[in-house]
């Protein structure tokens, strides 16, 4: 089992998904629904994550950004796609999941891309969403904003 504030981290990544999510369908902003998303449903994500409570921080950071930054974030994913492939096509879910990776990756460079990568396929697994491709967009972010760390001759 991971340590426990990687875990709070990881409980955070997740409710912020679901916070993108929840703002996506509901067309309500972050402001509006956090503190009934507290109230509501960061009781099972610290249970099922096994912490006394998520990282707040880490929450607010991720789900704030996720949401200001929404534009650049999906135009860097654009980037990724395939030929023919848009934001549009994919479900909800799996632009939740793929904006919150870009935001880390894009704006937090304190935390490890590899690992970055690594929590959001897993997250993706956790919310039914096709972990290869989550993995292989995250992947392909991580490699064009973070060069220098991802390049196999720097030894990172």
């Amino acid at each position: 089992m991971k340590p426990t504030p990687v875990r709070r981290r990881s409980a955070a990544r997740l409710a912020a998904v679901q916070m993108s999510y929840q703002g996506q369908m509901s067309g309500q902003s972050v402001a509006e629904f956090l503190p009934v998303f507290l109230q509501h449903y960061s009781e099972d994500i610290r249970k099922s994550f096994r912490v006394k409570a998520l990282d707040s921080g880490h929450l607010n950071e991720l789900a704030m950004a996720v949401e200001a930054r929404r534009d650049e974030f999906d135009d860097i994913l654009a980037g990724c796609l395939a030929e023919g492939w848009t934001l549009d096509r994919m479900t909800v879910i799996d632009r939740a999941v793929l904006r919150a990776g870009t935001c880390e990756l894009v704006s937090m460079p304190h935390l490890p891309a590899r690992a970055v990568v690594s929590e959001y396929a897993a997250l993706a697994d956790v919310c039914g969403c096709d972990v290869g491709f989550i993995n292989a967009i995250l992947d392909r972010v991580a490699r064009d904003v973070r060069r220098v760390e991802m390049d196999p001759k720097s030894g990172s």
